[in-house]
């Protein structure tokens, strides 16, 4: 009877239909396992997910979920009835339904648990993509400022150091004192080779361990000036700039300086470079941001901007002297040393013999006990270190090269004879390492391309170099079976000369090059020969079958450099070497018969040669701007290269001298903009059309004008060019002279009758370029010449208004000096006041202010100087327009005062101010309404309670979101809401974008301010605004935890709305799946009427919502289309 019972629901079932029962729960069981899979999957396919914020609750609910999951699997597999088949036995156990039920319902739950993960991951995820916006922008920004990177130097230093070495200094007086002591400056100098690089290394180190303790109060950044390295741009004060500016943005705090995003925006979002005193001030914005900032300048003597260098840090000491702590390391070169002495804080730290010995004892101790020394006794080493000690006359480097050479000998014999013959000095150490050489014509090839290649030198690279045969029949020849079968063999060829950094190659010390270029190779030789070089290279490249250049299975670059590894540096470079060497107008037949090859002359057709130049050239350029064009003539090529007497010979032999059309391919184009005025002669000569432009350059007068070559503007103009003719990115030669400061061209232009007021693009005249550029002296030149100061032409409004704009206070002087009107408005109607003030320059406002600049004139992008001012947080700026009167209330065509700006932006002590200088805290204007307002959108807590302090109506409406409460609600800033509602603010006031503030926190899906809202009294159901209830809102923008709180609270699932109809329509409209679900579980009518669309079916297939499409199906939706 038992059993017959227990088999109730299957008594009038054969034996079949049990089984297919069986295999159906069998598979429901396997569903759950798999659904437990994908939800374990889904939470741990984030290995910090508990750092996600929301996460914990859902972890810990998945945690109990797959608990329980696992023990109904467990309870279905293995029954606790004994001595039954596998099915009986689950029959008896497991009631059908009651077992049905329960895999169903877990099934669920863990389906719901899994998408709950989902979306706080989506949250996370978008929080995420913000950030790498930012990172994007970041990155942008730093390859525009073009910052060169020193951190090679430093680390190149910091390897050499020897520990124990540079304690003398760290641990003294005059160091420690000036890391505490603002204001000073610190000048270490010593002679060649005596240790300031790896001492000033040390100081470096010191000081990054000392700032770390106050990351964002301490700023530092360093800059080695390297003269081992060719590459001039590293050496040159702009770069210097630009290498402080990015080291101290990086320095500030995780985000990048907002200095250093202005001065991005300032200049067009980077479509211009910043002129120098834009970089200037910049800097000094961001002194300003640290309480103390330390900056490290290694090796002063190596600059080639060595009086600018000089004139800032003069100017810097005086101007930052309560927050700056500059350290110098230099030669005791006497023009360093008049140009320090004015200071007034300056420490100057000697490093005599004295303080040298110190150091290299340590070194020669160090060293005398290393394994590569067991060979010696005692005796012969205390020998060696008073030698060297007594020899090294304080030069830290010489003794390091005596101890390398000494770890050559082999017995004391040996060792005593090169002792006694120790060279006096580096130089007479350089010599003898050359004397000595096995390789010296090796050894000098390699330091010529060191010394002067224009990219850093790869091992390879080098390597390839002494595969050049320069004894071959017919010039030099590249020959692969020369290359050396190890390429790390040159670091024995160069011994002592040169160090590997990072995969690169270069000089050991500056004292190497110094007497190379002294004693060993004129520039002009080398240049020569690694033109020679270079070309030979190419040359190799002239038949096709030396490299497929078409072949999809590798990547090209990789698959030449693999092959040729100096092949697309040679592409690069030839060019600039060959000019360098002089050979373009004198005679050098080595060169001149590899460029014949080159340019296969006598023919007019190009070579394979030159092709693969050219392709080998545009693989290696950085941009399209920087590639040589595809399909120009040899002659187009040769006037690039300067190669005059290749021209002559294509020009003789009947090549084209007029392009056909204004294409960029135009050989007089290119020859004027490159400078070579031979060339251009022979050109001209020859009827070359100098009135031929294109869209870049213009004309060839307005291509040579850009780049300052003198003579060919001459001969151009001589030659009957039109100096007034306008085309190309300046418009017209003199606006192209201007642009780049080139003073003498602009002074002959003008000589020859270049119109000085014509009005050509975006800038207008010649004088507003030159101020576009900080170009003072040519703009002095024009303004003494007749320039009209106040032309309004362009986009960019007046000379003085540019001038402004900049801070440029030297230029803005000498432009009033010479009548430029200080309220003459342009730009956008804004005045030279406007320009000077939106971007903080003080002392330019104090200049226009003294000049009776009117501090109350409206422009259309401010409104006034003030609002421009209070716009970007300029406290100082704006206490002074406020000293001069400006009305503390004036609204301009925006309608948005000076405190809803300050409020807007969240500066604190500007709005402080304004409100003690009479602003008024209930004006309305701008899009959100009063200061209070703007305040509340942006979440800024301690200004809204200012202005509330100050008077400010909590209730007054007006803006987009109607109240205050409202636009405090709908970014869901808690503190704000509690705030308003404490000093008065009225709930369920219908206004605004929203309606009400539960509307405005429900579709932000705000859950917290929802929460305070509804037990503060929030009426649920209310409707207004765009969406219609907070439900509306809430299941529009698929905020599940929202819509399920106001259900909980009353909300009604079936109230109708203008636009969506119901909750369930909004929901399906949107595509918010897991909402849809919710309003389904909790009584939504799936066939409700109204809306849009008149159901939530036909929402969900307007939106293209499939999956909600077939849930509303599954759940009754009528099909009625």
């Amino acid at each position: 009877m038992q059993q017959s019972y227990l088999y109730a629901p299957f008594n009038d079932e054969s034996p079949d239909k049990i089984a297919q029962y069986q295999i159906a729960q069998d598979n429901s069981v396997q569903a759950l396992v798999e659904t437990l899979r994908e939800m374990a999957r889904v939470a741990s396919s984030v290995p910090d997910l508990r750092k996600i914020e929301g996460t914990t609750d859902v972890i810990e609910e998945i945690g109990k979920a797959s608990f329980e999951a696992s023990k109904l699997v467990h309870d279905y597999v293995l029954p606790s009835v004994k001595g039954k088949s596998s099915i009986v036995a689950r029959l008896i156990t497991h009631a059908p339904s009651s077992m049905s039920f329960r895999i169903a319902q877990c099934q669920q739950k863990c389906l719901d648990l899994t998408k709950k993960l989902d979306r706080r991951l989506l949250i996370d995820i978008n929080v995420r993509v913000k950030e790498v916006g930012a990172e994007v922008k970041k990155n942008k920004i730093h390859e525009w400022i073009k910052a060169p990177d020193n951190s090679s130097s430093y680390n190149v230093a910091r390897k050499k150091h020897q520990h124990g070495t540079g304690s003398w200094f760290l641990d003294g007086s005059q160091f420690l004192g000036w890391k505490e002591q603002p204001g000073s400056v610190l000048w270490l100098s010593g002679g060649p080779g005596c240790g300031k690089t790896i001492l000033c290394s040390s100081a470096i180190h010191n000081i990054i361990e000392f700032c770390k303790l106050k990351p964002l109060a301490r700023g530092y950044a360093y800059i080695f000036f390297d003269g081992t390295m060719a590459q001039s741009e590293a050496l040159d004060y702009n770069k210097f700039m630009r290498s402080l500016i990015r080291q101290l943005s990086n320095r500030h705090s995780d985000t990048m300086h907002a200095a250093l995003v202005d001065l991005y925006h300032a200049c067009d979002d980077g479509h211009i470079q910043p002129p120098e005193s834009q970089l200037k001030d910049t800097l000094s914005q961001m002194l300003k941001s640290f309480d103390s900032t330390y900056i490290v300048i290694d090796s002063l003597d190596e600059c080639v901007d060595q009086a600018d260098l000089l004139q800032w840090i003069q100017s810097v000491a005086a101007e930052a002297s309560g927050r700056l702590h500059l350290m110098l390391t230099s030669r005791p070169e006497p023009d360093i040393e008049k140009g320090l002495t004015s200071l007034s804080h300056l420490k100057r730290v000697p490093i005599v013999d004295k303080c040298a010995r110190i150091d290299i004892t340590a070194y020669l101790d160090a060293r005398l006990r290393s394994t590569e020394m067991d060979k010696w006794r005692e005796p012969e080493k205390q020998t060696i270190k008073s030698t060297l000690l007594a020899g090294s006359g304080g030069m830290f480097r010489w003794v390091v090269l005596q101890m390398d050479d000494l770890m050559k000998c082999f017995n004391k014999a040996q060792l005593t004879l090169q002792l006694m013959a120790l060279p006096r000095d580096l130089d007479a150490t350089y010599a003898k390492i050359f004397q000595q050489s096995s390789y010296p014509d090796a050894l000098k090839i390699l330091l010529q391309f060191l010394v002067y290649s224009q990219s850093p030198m790869t091992v390879d690279q080098l390597a390839e170099v002494l595969a050049v045969d320069f004894n071959a029949i017919g010039g030099p020849l590249y020959k692969p079976d020369l290359r050396p079968e190890r390429p790390s063999d040159i670091f024995s060829i160069c011994y002592g000369l040169v160090i590997e950094f990072e995969g690169t190659v270069k000089l050991a010390h500056f004292s190497v090059k110094e007497y190379f270029v002294k004693r060993i190779a004129s520039e002009a030789d080398s240049q020569s020969v690694i033109t020679q070089v270079c070309l030979a290279n190419i040359l190799h490249f002239d038949r096709p079958s030396v490299l497929d250049w078409t072949n999809p299975s590798y990547n090209l670059r990789d698959h030449i450099d693999s092959l040729f590894p100096l092949a697309r540096y040679a592409a690069s470079y030839w060019v600039y070497h060959f000019r360098l060497s002089g050979a373009g107008a004198t005679s050098c037949p080595l060169l001149q018969r590899m460029l014949s090859k080159l340019f296969r002359l006598p023919s007019t057709t190009q070579s394979y040669a030159l092709i693969s130049w050219v392709r080998l050239h545009r693989l290696s350029a950085n941009n399209v701007s920087g590639q040589l064009p595809m399909g120009a003539s040899p002659l187009y090529y040769a006037c690039l290269a300067g190669a005059i007497h290749a021209v002559e010979h294509l020009v003789q032999n009947g090549a084209v001298i007029n392009a056909a059309d204004e294409s960029s391919n135009n050989p007089l184009l290119i020859a004027s903009l490159e400078g070579h005025l031979g060339v251009v002669n022979v050109l001209l000569d020859n009827g070359a059309d100098s009135s031929v432009r294109d869209t870049k350059s213009g004309t060839a007068l307005q291509a040579a004008s850009s780049k300052g070559h003198l003579a060919v503007v001459k001969l151009l103009i001589e030659m009957g060019a039109d100096v007034n003719s306008q085309g190309g990115d300046y418009g017209t030669a003199l606006h192209a002279a201007s642009s780049e400061g080139y003073l003498e061209v602009a002074r002959l232009l003008l000589e020859r009758g270049a119109d000085i007021n014509l009005q050509v693009g975006t800038y207008g005249t010649a004088l507003q370029v030159a101020a576009a550029g900080d170009k003072r002296e040519v703009a002095q030149l024009l303004l003494d010449k007749g320039a009209d100061a106040n032309v309004k032409a362009g986009t960019s409004g007046t000379a003085l208004y540019i001038a402004s704009s900049q801070g440029n206070f030297e230029l803005a002087t000498l432009l009033l000096g010479k009548g430029a009107d200080v309220n003459i408005q342009g730009g956008d109607c804004e005045t030279a006041l406007h320009a000077a003030s939106s971007e903080g320059h003080l002392e330019v406002v104090k200049l226009l202010l003294q000049q009776r600049a009117d501090v109350n004139i409206e422009g259309d992008i401010h409104g006034s100087a003030l609002q421009a001012a209070c716009a970007r947080g300029y406290i100082e700026v704006t206490h002074l327009l406020l000293e001069s009167k400006a009305d503390a209330n004036a609204k301009g065509w925006t309608a948005e005062s000076a405190l809803y700006m300050a409020s807007a932006q969240g500066h604190l002590e500007l709005a402080t101010l304004l409100l003690e200088k009479g602003a008024d805290a209930n004006i309305q204007g701008g899009s959100h309404g009063t200061a209070l307002h703007a305040a509340c959108v942006a979440g800024h807590l301690e200004i809204a309670q200012l202005l509330l302090d100050k008077g400010a109506d909590a209730n007054i409406e007006g803006g987009f979101y109607g109240t205050a409460l409202q636009a405090a609600s709908a970014g869901g800033h808690l503190e704000l809401v509690e705030l308003l509602l404490e000093k008065g603010a009225d709930m369920n006031v219908e206004e605004g974008f929203y309606g009400t503030e539960l509307q405005a926190a429900s579709s932000g899906g705000h859950l917290e301010v929802v929460k305070l809202l509804l037990d503060r009294g929030a009426v649920v159901n209310i409707q207004g605004g765009d969406y219609g209830t907070a439900l509306h809102a809430a299941s529009a923008e698929g905020h599940f935890g929202v819509a399920q709180l106001l259900l909980d609270k009353g909300a009604d699932v079936n109230t109708q709305a203008e636009d969506y109809g119901t909750a369930l329509q909004a929901a399906s409209m949107r595509g918010q799946v897991q909402v849809a679900w919710l309003l389904l579980d909790e009584g939504a009518d799936v066939n409700g009427n109204g809306g849009f669309h008149g159901s939530a079916l036909k929402a969900a297939r307007a939106g293209d919502h499939l999956e909600i499409a077939q849930l509303l199906q599954e759940r009754g939706a009528v099909d009625a289309q």
